[in-house]
């Protein structure tokens, strides 16, 4: 350890080059000016703090700006036949210049390619970007650009707490179809495999998507096996979204409009949920347990920990709250009780078959009734 000390008229400076303080590296903090310090390298460099790490950040920041402002401006509609500059500053309004050099930049992102002087879409950006693709994700970019704009908030809502939204905005058309686009990219399809490998669907008649929403997975199911009739439970905001996808896929499914707390779920052979409270509330363990037929299947796609250990999505998650939201990703006051729900499940009867970690934050849970 060096300790270099300066004498002042006003005060004595000492700093000590310990690089590690109880196992953790320690700040140092100057409050004069010493002609030794400026000759003595530093842990860290100014130039590596705010041109490299800090400069990684507002490349990040950049990119989004570059991404939204292209959305915006509808350059990957345009951009779905090759162009030149030129012509998207014509049929933009933009400047010349400067659409060239902006152009660029979407090609250093991978979301357009140059030959030449022309432009074209990339493969993501012709497959999520392109408002003509089936698989565009309006709904999904119109949040993650107000997300941004939360962002700008974060020291208003440090200060006088975060915004209330009342809990049919957060969750409802709009949030409902971000999570239609999210998962038609393959997702529907990788989960119907898992299923598939673990439990024979051929015997059964009746299907359920308690909490379905958008119906794509019960599309998917219905598809992969023709002897299922589907049906889709879920608010009656929320049904007329998976009318339309039934409509789209061409794939007849029924919808049924209730709340599952309180209204009358039916009798099923096989009941499907996924990512939402009747996958966990040990309240609802009761009312899912008389909706499978005896000899039938409960399928649970539910989140493997109450809070998300992300610290910057966490932040985010706190911007913004409604009734009944955890402080943390993922967090509410029913995540607690996911261990008990099983458990009630298997005091009721159900017999666990199988227990599969899908990814870090989710897993898959096999039940079946006794005949």
């Amino acid at each position: 350890m060096t300790t270099i000390t300066a004498t002042s008229t006003t005060s004595t400076i000492t700093w000590s080059r310990a690089r590690k303080t109880c196992g953790r590296r320690r700040a140092i903090r100057l409050s004069e000016y010493d002609p030794d310090m400026l000759m003595k390298p530093l842990l860290v460099q100014p130039r590596a703090l705010l041109r490299g790490t800090f400069g990684k950040y507002m490349e990040g920041y950049s990119c989004m700006h570059l991404l939204r402002a292209a959305v915006n401006l509808g350059i990957f509609d345009t951009a779905s036949e090759p162009v030149t500059a030129a012509e998207v500053s014509e049929a933009k309004g933009t400047d010349a210049a400067f659409t060239e050099v902006f152009l660029d930049g979407l090609v250093q992102m991978d979301l357009l390619e140059k030959d030449g002087d022309r432009y074209v879409n990339a493969e993501p950006a012709s497959l999520y970007l392109d408002p003509k693709s089936r698989l565009y994700q309006e709904h999904t970019l119109k949040g993650i650009f107000e997300s941004m704009d939360s962002w700008t908030q974060l020291e208003d809502r440090l200060k006088n707490g975060p915004r209330y939204l009342p809990r049919d905005q957060v969750f409802g058309e709009r949030w409902l179809k971000s999570i239609a686009e999210s998962c038609s990219g393959g997702e529907v399809g990788s989960v119907v495999d898992a299923v598939d490998a673990r439990v024979d669907l051929s015997k059964y008649s009746t299907f359920m998507d308690l909490g379905g929403g958008h119906g794509l997975y019960t599309i998917g199911f219905v598809h992969r096996h023709p002897n299922l009739k589907g049906t889709v439970f879920d608010l009656p905001m929320m049904c007329p979204i998976a009318q339309e996808n039934s409509r789209r896929y061409g794939v007849p499914i029924d919808t049924v409009a209730g709340d599952f707390y309180s209204d009358d779920l039916g009798h099923y052979d096989v009941v499907y949920s996924s990512f939402n409270l009747s996958t966990s509330d040990i309240r609802m363990a009761d009312r899912v347990f008389g909706s499978v037929n005896k000899g039938g299947l409960l399928i649970l796609r539910r989140h493997l920990s109450g809070t998300s250990t992300n610290a910057i999505s966490n932040v985010q998650w706190c911007l913004n709250t409604w009734d009944g939201k955890g402080k943390k990703n993922y967090g509410g006051s029913w995540l607690p009780t996911s261990e008990g729900y099983l458990a009630r499940l298997q005091e009721l009867g159900m017999q666990l078959l199988f227990r599969d970690k899908t990814d870090e934050a989710s897993e898959l849970v096999y039940l079946k009734k006794p005949l």
